[in-house]
């Protein structure tokens, strides 16, 4: 807008400054004095020959003649102050406009806004950076982590080899949502820090984030490094294998997953999704069921108006009735379809496939608990399960629970 603005401004002077010139050029007026001299020589010629005719007294023809002359001298004077004042109008307007022209560029190319959130910036950076870096502080808003990262860039322009501060400012671009200028950030704090493992990390996970096939490349070769460094690292095992699933390369996101499998707790609720991604890059496929749920007649004047479908399989020969699979949701108009899988299992390594003999339930209930109560309507059926195994089976709903 600034230079917009002066660049307006300089044509607007230059067109002011030149147009009695370029007005003389392509406008050619006609020239009033020497009109009006012409017409006063002619007259003077006119009375001489009146006079030479007797016409007139020889006496008189002064007297006209200095009428005439009179006369000449007050227009002449008169079209001076015309363009005299015409010239001061002009330049009056031309001086108006350009002024209004150069408080508007300025009251919108100024900034001052920005300079005065900058200076607050600066001297908010000791408490921003205590909230944020040191208490967490939950309430930091928005506008403050903005504030916070304005104040750090400006002091790591001043002062640029700190690897810690392009670090901690990378991360306040990303939660920012800001990912192109994290990624500069993070690059700046690996260029003066080649191992610093939370750099190596948090640029892959920008990059990561950013989803190209150059940035997962470039995030590939980074949590590769990474591992060389802290093999027994979750994080960037995990992130290697998202990133090697995504990038097509199938053997590396094969082992990455196993590897985090092998670190990770039995408990841990994240076994079940790793499994199951090891068995789809492995080409093994769970076990499903897909499941058509009906009512007996008898029962259907039974059904509540607000419950529960509860549908879930469990082991059938064993002493374990924990559901290895279930599915909870809202009742609605039976007959209707669900699919039961690895997917819905409640334990990390006890699911649909770990079963042979297997009891599966449906069950109206009053509320989503899998355990029985009186007064529940409910369904089953036994059958035999083989690993990786798609079955489609009906389940009846025909008795009451007492």
């Amino acid at each position: 807008m600034f230079w917009f603005g002066l660049l307006l401004m300089s044509v607007l002077a230059v067109l002011l400054i030149g147009w009695p010139w370029l007005g003389r050029r392509f406008i050619r007026p006609v020239d009033g004095k020497q009109l009006n001299v012409a017409l006063t020589r002619q007259r003077l010629d006119e009375l001489h020959r009146e006079v030479n005719e007797g016409l007139i007294e020889s006496q008189d023809l002064h007297k006209a003649e200095q009428e005439l002359k009179l006369a000449l001298a007050m227009e002449q004077g008169q079209d001076a102050r015309i363009v005299s004042g015409s010239s001061r109008w002009v330049l009056l307007a031309g001086l108006s406009l350009a002024l209004m022209v150069s408080a508007y560029s300025y009251w919108h190319a100024n900034e001052l806004d920005a300079l005065h959130d900058w200076q607050a910036a600066n001297a908010q950076l000791a408490d921003l950076g205590r909230r944020v870096v040191v208490e967490a502080d939950p309430s930091v808003t928005v506008e403050e982590l903005q504030r916070f990262a304005l104040a750090l860039r400006t002091k790591l322009h001043a002062d640029p080899q700190a690897p810690e501060g392009w670090l901690l400012l990378g991360r306040l671009y990303a939660s920012l949502n800001r990912l192109d200028s994290a990624i500069e950030a993070y690059e700046k704090s690996l260029s003066q820090a080649p191992d610093r493992s939370g750099t190596l990390l948090s640029l892959s996970q920008a990059l990561v984030m950013i989803g190209s096939e150059e940035s997962l490349t470039r995030a590939k070769q980074l949590l590769t490094k990474l591992q060389l460094q802290e093999p027994d690292n979750q994080s960037s095992l995990g992130l290697l294998a998202i990133t090697a699933t995504q990038l097509g390369d199938q053997p590396l996101a094969l082992k990455s997953w196993t590897a985090l499998k092998s670190l990770l707790p039995v408990e841990d609720p994240m076994q079940a999704s790793i499994q199951q991604r090891i068995d789809e890059l492995s080409g093994v496929q769970g076990t499903s069921l897909k499941i058509k749920v009906g009512i007996s007649e008898a029962l259907r004047a039974h059904l509540p108006n607000d419950g529960y479908l509860i549908v879930f399989a469990r082991s059938q020969d064993s002493n374990m009735k924990m559901p290895a699979a279930v599915i909870r949701q809202p009742l609605t108009s039976l007959p209707l379809e669900i699919e039961l899988s690895d997917a819905n299992a409640m334990l990390p390594n006890y699911n649909l496939s770990s079963l042979q003999q297997a009891q599966v339930v449906a069950r109206i209930s009053q509320d989503a608990d899998v355990q029985s109560a009186p007064g529940e309507l409910q369904g089953e059926i036994n059958l035999a399960l083989s690993k990786g195994q798609m079955l489609q089976i009906e389940i009846t709903i025909d008795k009451e629970l007492n």
